[in-house]
């Protein structure tokens, strides 16, 4: 889903650029992340994409929410005769079974990578509880032995963070899984691509002058699809509460879709003390949202989302929950800041920005170019990629 960005189009981008030939293998189906983003399914065929990747899309004969059967795949692994298999998005069951014939068959490395989470299985209200529920029970009863030949087959499992690795020990159903898991698995965050994402005073100048920014003004930033689990009303009345005391303090929020919660958001800012320092931006491509991200000072977040390393990878400090799923981004009081759920969130943003506030625009500058390339030794692909196949013993 190249419109939304993730880690199968910056893998790919990196590789290319780092001079391997690549090729993707997916399907026609819009992923349900990106289902308000492109509402049309994609083109079927083989493509070159302009940043030098190959890119095949394969028509689904079935598909359930996020998994997907298509034929093919097996086809392709025989005619591309692939060096290395990274496998994205096992429980979306797509072209795994094929893979691992072919790893098998052929010795070919297989590099398995998860993102799951617990906390992604929300049960706070009836429909979601039973919907958790008949997922547990799907997992059981066709994931179940993917996920078993996965990681008993692959080379190396990556984990995208350190709940996902828990995550798969509690799925394991024996002493011998359990132990291929905590020798295999590896937890290497969700990176970025350092070509796209990073730090232009320049850029920051020009967005700045473009709002009307103060030298002081703080200029907070999110930058997700605008919807209601998201929690942002909360950021929206903190906002409005720092600038009933003064505070010189600006909000974007980058990720609008047109809907009826977009128009309940800005009804909701309309009733703030300086409403005209609140904007709800549609959703952007990169080159736009780095230039955002360059414009700020600060990056908020109530939820997990890959646009928050991506915003890091501009040298943007961000403020996060306390939370399994983001406890491995930031170095406190370096690169970031946490604040201690349920209710630390308004306390914490008020220190962070006072302390922002009395920094200089030189200062601003030269700590976001250091957090840049702090930022990029973590984060960025060509980093993540040299750890994965250094341990998977592939450097």
């Amino acid at each position: 889903m190249p419109e939304v960005g993730y880690q199968e189009v910056w893998i790919a981008r990196t590789l290319a650029r780092l001079g391997q030939r690549v090729r993707v293998i997916t399907s026609t189906r819009v992923s349900m992340s990106a289902r308000k983003v492109l509402r049309t399914p994609y083109p079927a065929g083989h493509s070159v994409e302009s940043d030098g990747y190959e890119l095949l899309r394969l028509r689904p004969l079935a598909w359930f929410r996020s998994a997907v059967w298509a034929p093919g795949v097996a086809a392709a692994l025989e005619e591309f005769r692939p060096e290395l298999l990274l496998l994205l998005g096992v429980g979306k069951l797509f072209g795994v079974r094929d893979a691992l014939r072919y790893a098998q068959r052929t010795g070919t490395p297989l590099i398995a990578v998860f993102s799951e989470l617990e906390e992604y299985r929300l049960r706070h209200t009836p429909y979601l509880a039973v919907r958790a529920w008949l997922q547990d029970l799907g997992f059981a009863l066709l994931k179940q032995r993917v996920y078993r030949g996965v990681i008993r087959h692959a080379r190396l499992l990556v984990c995208n963070m350190p709940a996902t690795q828990q995550w798969l020990l509690r799925r394991c159903r024996t002493d011998a899984e359990r132990e291929q898991v905590r020798t295999k698995a590896r937890v290497l965050s969700l990176g970025y691509d350092r070509e796209r994402y990073f730090f232009d005073a320049a850029a920051r100048q020009e967005m700045r002058q473009r709002w009307g920014c103060t030298e002081q003004e703080v200029v907070l930033l999110t930058v997700t699809r605008l919807e209601p689990y998201k929690g942002l009303e909360r950021v929206i009345a903190a906002v409005g509460q720092l600038q009933r005391q003064g505070l010189p303090v600006r909000y974007i929020l980058v990720g609008g879709l047109q809907d009826s919660y977009q128009q309940h958001m800005a009804q909701f800012i309309a009733q703030q003390p300086k409403p005209e320092r609140f904007a709800i931006v549609p959703f952007q491509p990169a080159e736009l949202v780095r230039r955002y991200a360059c414009a700020a000072d600060l990056g908020i977040w109530m939820q997990p989302a890959i646009s928050t390393q991506e915003a890091m990878g501009t040298g943007l400090p961000v403020l996060l929950p306390n939370r399994e799923s983001l406890v491995h981004l930031l170095q406190e009081g370096v690169t970031g800041w946490y604040w201690r759920e349920p209710d630390g969130f308004e306390q914490r943003l008020q220190e962070v920005v006072v302390r922002l506030s009395g920094r200089s625009e030189p200062e601003r500058c030269r700590e976001r170019q250091r957090l840049a390339h702090l930022n990029a030794q973590r984060f960025s692909y060509e980093a993540i990629l040299e750890q994965v196949f250094s341990l998977a013993g592939l450097l």
